[in-house]
């Protein structure tokens, strides 16, 4: 994982699929423990995995993907792509 400052107040991260989906698979048990306390305290939370979901949807597969799904006699796109499950969790 490597995170730099792109301008104030932005960051850039660069990480491996894995781990992304670690932090997404975190973000989520966190965001159903608030709730279950205080839909209030989850909001924040919950706007920014809707919105990484939004943004997964319109995501292209990456050309490397892309050439292994085309010799692969199955494939997930990247519409199934579940971050918990990827993260094991």
């Amino acid at each position: 994982m490597k995170l730099d400052w792109e301008r104030p107040g932005v960051v850039r991260a660069t990480l491996k699929v894995q781990e992304l989906a670690a932090l997404v698979a975190g973000a989520r048990l966190a965001a159903a423990a608030l709730a279950a306390q205080s839909e209030e305290q989850a909001g924040e939370l919950t706007r920014v995995l809707n919105g990484f979901d939004r943004s997964l949807a319109h995501l292209r597969p990456s050309p490397r993907a892309s050439a292994a799904a085309a010799s692969a006699p199955a494939s997930a796109d990247v519409e199934d792509f579940d971050p918990v499950v990827a993260a094991g969790a």
